[in-house]
């Protein structure tokens, strides 16, 4: 890969807002949250999904009521 076509690569990917730049003195934290894998059933994501956008947001929130934090 040339230097160019790294740097066309690089800048299209800051204009991606799904590919937030890591940081090397914080590379998983990023406005306090914590990016992770978590396995979930099909249909409970379906569930997710059929309110929009904003389903990461609103498992989120289930989660943090169902834990009382």
């Amino acid at each position: 890969m040339t230097p160019e076509e790294d740097a066309a690569i690089t800048a299209a990917a800051r204009l991606d807002p799904d590919n937030p730049p890591l940081h090397d003195d914080e590379p998983f934290d990023v406005d306090g949250e914590l990016k992770t894998i978590i396995w979930l059933d099909a249909d409970v994501v379906t569930r997710l999904k059929a309110g929009g956008a904003g389903w990461q947001v609103r498992a989120n929130r289930i989660l943090r009521e169902a834990l009382g934090v």
